[in-house]
């Protein structure tokens, strides 16, 4: 949380004291070519991973109000989960001196969050043993960028925090905390490859009502339980901090810019952009 705090109090002052004009500190840049201050472009960006479940509580509203979670999963970690995200956005960003920038993003995100229930082993439908979360809705946040470099490298750090309004089958939210780092060779004044990684924080809470018929549970369970009207509520999180990733970036001309990043290992991600930038 203070780190999300902090990253967001960077995004909202800093650019309040920059302006159209030259970059600050060009001299620090010597003679090397810097970027336009302003940019403003579009992402894409995928993500496939595991998560893990933090805590699942399961309540029979029936004649008793009873945690059926902490009956049946005393274990939540043997619970598999896979979350998918596809997010969309509009980001503006400025250059405000050569080694530092920051941006802001609004867009769309859409997700979906399945988790298996069928490792407890009761003898409930398939249905039911799957519980599907299907979310979409606005994401916003920002962050900022540190980056260093000589004629032929350079080294970047990427800090970013981003919230969710979601809307989907229940009450959902989604935020995150993510560090990208990126070390890199730069070919002629227009062509960047780089290897990386991307260290995340996210949690993501869903709740509401289940319909779900346990009582072919039987003994299983305390009685008296009548297993028609089930709220939940679970907390998930990042199975895997950290995984690694490569990317390129290109200057197609002094305004536009394309950059394309994949990771792979536990996490997969994809991430695509589009920018344009002006003085």
């Amino acid at each position: 949380m203070k780190n999300k705090c902090l990253l967001l109090l960077a995004t909202l002052v800093l650019p309040l004291c920059a302006n159209a004009e030259a970059l600050w500190g060009n001299d620090l840049a010597g003679d090397r070519k810097l970027p336009r201050t302003w940019g403003i472009g579009i992402d894409y960006f995928g993500m496939r991973q595991p998560y893990a479940l933090d805590s699942l509580q399961l309540i029979d509203t029936g004649v008793v109000d009873v945690d059926l979670g902490a009956v049946l999963l005393p274990d939540p970690s043997i619970v598999p989960i896979e979350n998918e995200i596809r997010h969309s956005d509009i980001k503006l960003d400025v250059w405000l001196t050569p080694f530092l920038n920051v941006f802001a993003i609004y867009g769309q995100i859409d997700g979906d969050t399945t988790i298996d229930l069928g490792v407890l082993g009761l003898p409930l439908p398939p249905a039911t043993n799957t519980l599907s979360i299907d979310y979409d809705g606005s994401v916003y946040g920002g962050g900022i960028v540190f980056a260093v470099g000589g004629d032929r490298w350079f080294a970047s750090v990427t800090g970013t925090v981003t919230d969710s309004s979601l809307s989907g089958d229940f009450k959902s939210s989604v935020s995150a905390t993510t560090i990208q780092t990126r070390l890199g060779l730069r070919f002629g004044d227009h062509t960047e490859f780089w290897i990386g990684g991307y260290l995340l924080e996210a949690e993501e809470r869903h709740s509401g009502m289940l319909d779900i018929d346990l009582g072919l549970v039987g003994s299983m369970l305390p009685p008296p339980i009548d297993g028609q009207d089930v709220a939940f509520e679970v907390d998930l999180s990042q199975k895997k901090d950290f995984n690694a990733s490569f990317g390129a970036h290109m200057m197609m001309s002094d305004a536009w810019e394309a950059t394309v990043e994949v990771g792979g290992g536990d996490r997969r991600t994809v991430l695509a952009n589009l920018t344009y930038r002006f003085e």
